[in-house]
């Protein structure tokens, strides 16, 4: 009778342990990231009245089976059910959830803690945060070579949006790609072949004679095609810069294209009046003159390729001198900013030259549109090149701000490099006082993703791959990858960081700490310190898993299972009871 009573009393601790698992898992149906937790029931110890013995023949007895009496149950086990709860939309975009394994690291300085629950939050101070638990994640670092900001996945800190990452300072422009469509369908400006024309009509007394071409009559023979770019100074004003891309129909030859940079040739106040070479317009904010709103643009001298014009001298960082308008071999039309371009019979871009070329006798020819490669100018020397290009489609060119411009920002990467202007008397002093020096940026222009393709309306434009005004932190926005991006009141975006998840080889032996916080244990596997790149998705929250209706099941069954054990106490009550009467 006493064991009866001992395993009513122990089925009632052991069942309401389990009742206290579901009501924790009902009581939390609604809580970000939890887990449902699973009680299990085991046998107890037993007590054997007899053991269990074998067959014997030799006597024609049977084996017998051992006979026991139990002695009720005990707690199995308390299992975390790591299942993925259901996925709640919120279109908040600092709610994320990581789909399928792994777990958030956050810390305070109790020490780093593991949870699913991704409403993130950013204080006053820009730190990230969960439930009041820094969130820690990947800090990035500025790319010298590159110039981009990149993740650097070695260690984990606090992420925080505070600092040099809260504002973004202005940055010149120092690469602009040219990618996009050019068609003669969308030409300006269009010159065509007329009745008058010796392409047409052919002249015999040329040299070499023209044979006449009637087929070319009313064709195009030159037009115009006018695109923009727009640059940054190192004090994050704008410019914008006129490019103009010309057809030229060539009969018996290849067709070709060349650009100009707008702007116009420049004389000093000499008498008579000496160029002082060309200038390319660069128009602040992208407002132009008008009748109404005279403006002068501000100026700027660009010296295409390595410093031509001018002599390197041996000093370091080198010094250009600039060399005076008139000396021997120095032409102010190869100070132009223009060049050829040249496409095969796909519209793909075969390659580039400057657009005029010295001939050594004073006169200057339109040369062949193919690849021009780098010419070194020695210390001592300088070259007559216009501008340079290299195997990649892209050409370099260094650029002098001159009158208009703020005296305090440069263009471009200002690599140390300077311009001394020593010109003299009735020569091109171009730009400034004797002796004045003024830093030099170089800018690198790409058109390796240009083509010249009748198939497609003309969408060539120019996309400067850095430089910016400043700006402030205006949002931010986290990606499937968990990088972080903010976006900032110019309009520009930037890498802050990235969320990495922790992975363990068993996460169902990770321990509840309250809070959504879970910590590592002997049985879970250990935390690598890093972490990994998960599958992140914004704007949703994970929800806990939960099924309402199972714990609802459980709770009906487990309390039933206790009902018909406690009757043992009472049968067994009433059974003392009887035998009590029973002697009376």
């Amino acid at each position: 009778m006493m064991r009866s009573m001992f395993t009513g009393v122990s089925g009632l601790r052991v069942h309401q342990t389990r009742m206290d698992v579901i009501a924790n898992n009902v009581a939390n149906v609604n809580t970000i990231g939890y887990k449902t937790a699973r009680a299990t029931f085991r046998d107890a110890f037993y007590q054997n009245l007899s053991g269990a013995t074998s067959a014997n023949p030799d006597v024609g007895r049977t084996g017998v089976n051992p006979q026991q009496i139990g002695l009720g149950l005990s707690m199995g086990s308390i299992d975390n059910i790591m299942t993925q709860g259901a996925s709640q939309r919120t279109d908040f975009g600092m709610d994320i959830m990581i789909q399928n394994d792994g777990f958030f690291v956050v810390s305070d300085s109790s020490g780093t803690f593991f949870t699913r629950a991704g409403n993130v939050t950013k204080d006053a101070r820009g730190n990230l945060g969960v439930n009041g638990m820094q969130l820690m994640g990947w800090d990035v670092f500025e790319n010298e070579e590159t110039g981009r900001w990149e993740v650097n996945r070695s260690n984990l800190v606090p992420l925080s949006m505070s600092g040099s990452k809260a504002n973004m300072p202005s940055e010149p422009t120092t690469f602009v790609e040219l990618a996009g469509n050019l068609n003669i369908r969308d030409l300006v400006n269009v010159i065509r072949f007329t009745e008058s024309c010796p392409e047409v009509v052919g002249n015999a007394t040329a040299t070499p004679p023209i044979p006449p071409n009637p087929s070319l009559l009313n064709q195009v023979k030159q037009g115009d095609i006018m695109r923009t770019m727009t640059i940054f100074d190192s004090l994050g004003h704008s410019y914008v810069i006129d490019v103009r891309f010309t057809y030229h129909n060539t009969p018996g030859a290849n067709n070709y294209w060349t650009f100009e940079f707008m702007g116009e040739e420049v004389f000093n106040d000499a008498s008579p009046p000496v160029s002082e070479g060309f200038v390319v317009h660069a128009w602040l904010d992208g407002t132009r003159s008008t009748a109404a709103n005279p403006i002068s643009p501000a100026h700027l001298r660009i010296h295409a390729g390595m410093l031509q014009h001018g002599i390197m001298n041996n000093a370091n960082p080198p010094v250009m001198v600039d060399m005076p308008l008139g000396a021997a071999g120095v032409d102010p039309g190869l100070m132009r900013p223009t060049g050829t371009l040249a496409f095969d019979s796909m519209g793909n871009l075969l390659g580039m030259g400057p657009a005029t070329q010295a001939t050594g006798t004073g006169t200057t020819v339109r040369p062949d549109p193919v690849l021009r490669r780098p010419i070194p100018t020695a210390p001592g020397t300088w070259s007559d090149e216009a501008w340079q290009v290299n195997a990649a489609n892209d050409f370099k060119m260094h650029i002098v701000p001159i009158r208009g411009t703020n005296p305090r920002a440069t263009f471009g990467d200002a690599d140390g490099r300077v311009i001394v202007y020593d010109g003299t008397a009735g020569a091109g002093n171009i730009g400034g006082v004797v002796g004045t020096t003024i830093p030099i940026g170089s800018m690198t222009f790409s058109m390796l993703e240009f083509f010249n393709r009748g198939g497609m309306n003309t969408n060539a434009g120019f996309e400067p791959i850095n430089g910016n005004p400043p700006g402030t932190l205006r949002d931010i926005s986290i990606g499937r990858d968990g990088t972080v991006t903010g976006m900032f009141t110019n309009g520009r975006l930037r890498v802050l960081g990235q969320i990495p998840v922790a992975m363990f080889s068993n996460p169902a032996g990770l321990q509840r700490m309250g809070s959504n916080l879970w910590a590592a244990t002997a049985n879970s596997g250990s935390f690598d310190g890093i972490g990994e790149i998960g599958d992140i998705q914004a704007g949703a929250l994970e929800m806990s898993n939960v099924d309402l209706a199972q714990e609802f099941t459980d709770m009906i069954v487990t309390q039933r299972g206790f009902q018909a054990s406690s009757r043992l106490i009472s049968v067994s009550d009433e059974m003392i009871q009887e035998l009590v009467n029973l002697r009376r």
